[in-house]
């Protein structure tokens, strides 16, 4: 719209410059008949669209080269303003109307139409059928149908065309540089629309708009959903293990606590050196001296010089960044060299016939990007907290801190519930499995009282462990400091009895929707 409005405007004024010179040429000559502006527009319109009545034609010797120019302009004049009229109904004028005739209808904004944005409308149209899909109006096209509407409006623009009235809709910015969905988004929630923002940043003062999503966070909750730890298993191998191993590796460790397993190897080759820098507490709890805890083993050498080690790995996850890395790896391997345990292989797009995960349709979803099934069952846990707390905390006043709190409690439960239903193929929590999983959980105890206290106080610790706290005698929280960061036998019975209540609460979550 600026472009074309600015091509109008440069036109127009050369258009009155001409005009200017042709009267300057022409009003004082013998025997003109261009005298004064308005011959000199009748003229250039008559000459430029060819008509040519003659009553009107310059004498002078400058009129005439004035004339030969709007002769020759005039086609491509006519061709430039069908085309700018065409470009006005087709990127403006008529996307505005459609748009105003559906205001009844969900809108769905994209900030930019890539990968990502495609998969996710395409997922939206499927959820929520009758909904419009709202893209810049771009050369590229990933997407077509009758419910895309392409148009260069910014969220004000898209408000007024809604009436100002901003209940089902929702902006998307799934840009390929997460600081820059994050500014712009930031700009965004002013117009009261629910923003959805893919990026890594965290922040406490955020506007309750404005809903964050991390796509590597959603690929390592996929994973240890889909593919959960057995308790055989004992050797676990990352290939690749750079941003998105980084993020499968994180969930690792805050989802796979269960009961009476201990002693989890994760054997990570060619990663990034930012993962054990940025988590100090956690590689020293889960080093080499801690023999109560999994460990987290380092590799500097390339995995073809530690066949021994992948031979004897239950699973080896291949988790580049770069499909074409993984799909090399997985190939070597299978080509080459022969391994008992499973090999999990991560891609963007799936190539059949072999079996990954980690594509996009099943990342980059509704439910984790507007987190309608995450934050559910994490505000549920969050909830139940409250009902035993002295200083209750609703979810919109959390900070990011304990919000990752309760939605790595929340995670955890499909653990609790595969333990006591011992079912390692659930993936769902549902009230029906708390239900029964509680029933259970009444059977077991006393007996397992300190065994399941135990399990929840290891999960707690390091989550804890991850965000770089340490044990002090005196809890501080801005200093990540906590008086309850010392193995669980030396908790007094008070803080022991305390971990029983995340199992407990089965028993109320079979009471509530949080599927």
């Amino acid at each position: 719209m600026k472009r074309s409005l600015k091509i109008i405007l440069f036109s127009l004024a050369a258009y009155l410059l001409l005009l200017a010179a042709l009267v300057a040429a022409e009003s004082g000559a013998p025997g003109a008949t261009i005298r004064d502006f308005w011959d000199a527009v009748w003229f250039s319109l008559i000459t430029m669209t060819t008509v040519g009545y003659g009553d009107l034609s310059p004498v002078t010797a400058a009129g005439r080269v004035l004339g030969l120019v709007f002769a020759l302009c005039s086609i491509g004049i006519l061709t430039a303003l069908i085309g700018i009229g065409l470009s006005l109904l087709g990127g403006q004028i008529i996307p505005e109307a459609r748009l105003r005739l559906g205001r009844g209808r969900r809108w769905y904004a994209f900030h930019e139409e890539n990968e990502d944005s495609a998969v996710l409308a395409e997922a939206l149209r499927s959820y929520d059928p009758g909904c419009l899909l709202i893209f810049p109006g771009t050369d590229r096209k990933l997407l077509s149908g009758a419910d895309v509407v392409r148009i260069d409006a910014g969220p004000e623009r898209l408000r007024a065309l809604r009436g100002l009235r901003t209940e089902g809709c929702g902006l998307f910015f799934l840009g390929e540089d997460p600081w820059a969905n994050y500014s712009a988004a930031l700009e965004a929630v002013d117009t009261d629309f629910p923003v959805y923002c893919m990026t890594d940043a965290r922040s406490d003062d955020m506007s309750p708009n404005l809903h964050l999503f991390s796509r590597t966070e959603a690929l390592g909750r996929c994973y240890w959903k889909d593919h959960p730890l057995r308790r055989e298993e004992r050797l676990v191998v990352l290939l690749g293990c750079r941003s998105a191993g980084s993020a499968i590796l994180e969930r690792a460790v805050l989802t796979n606590v269960i009961p009476g397993v201990t002693g989890v190897e994760y054997h990570i080759f060619d990663s990034d050196p930012l993962f054990a820098a940025l988590h100090p507490a956690l590689m020293r709890a889960m080093g080499p001296d801690n023999p109560a805890e999994d460990r987290l083993i380092f590799h500097r050498e390339s995995w073809h010089g530690a066949l021994d080690l992948l031979r004897a790995a239950d699973r080896i996850i291949l988790c580049a960044d770069s499909d074409v890395e993984n799909l090399t790896a997985c190939e070597q391997l299978r080509t080459w060299f022969a391994f008992p345990g499973e090999v999990h292989l991560r891609l963007n797009a799936p190539v059949p016939p072999l079996q990954s995960f980690g594509e996009r349709g099943a990342v980059i979803t509704p439910e984790f990007v507007m987190k309608d099934a995450l934050n559910r069952q994490a505000v549920t846990v969050n909830d139940l907290y409250n009902e035993g707390s002295a200083r209750p905390t609703e979810w919109r006043d959390l900070g990011w801190f304990l919000r990752e709190s309760n939605v790595a409690a929340a995670d955890h439960l499909i653990v609790k519930i595969r333990y006591l239903l011992g079912d390692e193929s659930l993936t769902e929590v549902t009230p029906e499995l708390c239900r029964r999983a509680a029933e259970r959980l009444n059977e077991l105890r006393p007996d397992k009282d300190d065994l399941l206290q135990e399990t929840e106080h290891r999960r707690w610790m390091r989550f804890h462990w991850l965000y770089n706290w340490e044990y002090a005698a005196k809890r501080d929280n801005p200093a990540r400091r906590h008086h309850l960061l010392v193995p669980y036998e030396e908790l007094s019975e008070p803080e022991k009895k305390k971990d029983l209540y995340a199992w407990e609460m089965l028993n109320r979550l079979s009471e509530k929707s949080i599927s």
